[in-house]
């Protein structure tokens, strides 16, 4: 599946192709610190085959690639609440340092949310943003999200406590 936007940015299912190019990418410590501790460091030639394996069971797909004039740029997705939270979606994302400030994740984004909204019976799409990093705050607010909470000193990343900014998009409001 291919979902197409402006600026020859694109959303792809995750497939085989992307094997060699996600894992020299996703092995950034400046990508790792902005995700959740989850998120392998170093990011091995293994982890990559096991996200790509995993994602590929999905239907419909819930994550994708992200390509830029067809390289693989990063990467964009979602998980479903569980039980009484299952109208949510909280939404991830990351591009590669080499693609940093060209408006690519904002347009994944804003392309990601049209098919989440569409595909997936859900009333809001949720982000998390740890408190240093204002650049994806930016992409959420250009993307139409809207701040939603601060969760004060809910993080604890390299020893240091911070606070969690949370973005919402809800269905029929955007």
């Amino acid at each position: 599946m291919i979902l197409a936007g402006e600026r020859e940015i694109s959303l792809v299912s995750w497939h085989e192709g992307h094997f060699h190019q996600l894992y020299p990418l996703a092995n950034n410590p400046k990508i790792a610190m902005n995700l959740r501790d989850s998120f392998p460091q170093p990011y091995t030639i293994h982890d990559a085959r096991h996200w790509i394996e995993h994602n590929q069971k999905f239907n419909p797909a819930q994550n994708f690639a992200i390509e830029f004039d067809g390289k693989l740029a990063g990467t964009i997705g979602s998980e479903r609440g569980k039980d009484e939270l299952r109208t949510n979606m909280e939404l991830g994302f990351w591009v590669a340092e080499s693609f940093w400030g060209k408006g690519i994740a904002t347009e994944a984004v804003k392309i990601y949310t049209k098919y989440i909204f569409e595909k997936f019976d859900i009333h809001r799409i949720f982000a998390q943003v740890y408190d240093y990093n204002g650049q994806s705050m930016n992409v959420l607010e250009k993307a139409g999200y809207i701040p939603e909470a601060i969760l004060k000193k809910a993080y604890i990343k390299q020893g240091t406590v911070g606070d969690i900014f949370q973005y919402v998009m809800i269905r029929d409001e955007k």
